[in-house]
């Protein structure tokens, strides 16, 4: 898997904020699907913080359903891919980010545990619009989009 998005490039792929442009300028870009890592953490996290957005007013129960349709067709269409995580090296791999930047760089637990999935999945590229997890990313050997 080359390429991992974190939550705060798909919310605005595949809902309507200020970043969505920048999101979409970039995926037309693309000239074959990128194969997304779609993973259960990834899948729990975009869920939840979509939902998290209703909660507060900032999304309503229509948009959400759009938005989740618009998953299942990327996921039909190959611009996700369905992608199996393993936990322990995946946490190993977020306590090692930890313990090499947390204490000089400050960073929250699902920051890492996003840069951990993308190395450990072997991703090259790190989709993101999260100013401080790019910084980290970037010391971890991603390239970073958009």
């Amino acid at each position: 898997m080359s390429t991992y998005a974190d939550t705060s490039f798909l919310l605005s792929y595949f809902g309507q904020d200020a970043k969505t442009p920048l999101a979409h300028k970039h995926a037309a870009g693309w000239t074959q699907p990128p194969r997304i890592a779609w993973t259960l953490f990834g899948e729990l996290e975009f869920n939840n913080a979509a939902r998290a957005l209703v909660f507060v007013g900032k999304l309503d129960a229509g948009r959400l359903g759009a938005m989740q349709a618009r998953v299942r067709e990327d996921l039909r269409g190959g611009i996700l891919t369905r992608t199996g995580l393993p936990a322990d090296l995946h946490y190993r791999t977020a306590e090692s980010i930890s313990a090499a930047h947390t204490a000089r760089l400050g960073g929250r637990t699902l920051d890492l545990l996003h840069i951990a999935a993308a190395q450990t999945l072997g991703a090259r590229e790190f989709l993101s619009f999260d100013g401080r997890q790019c910084e980290l990313a970037t010391l971890c050997g991603l390239r970073i989009a958009p």
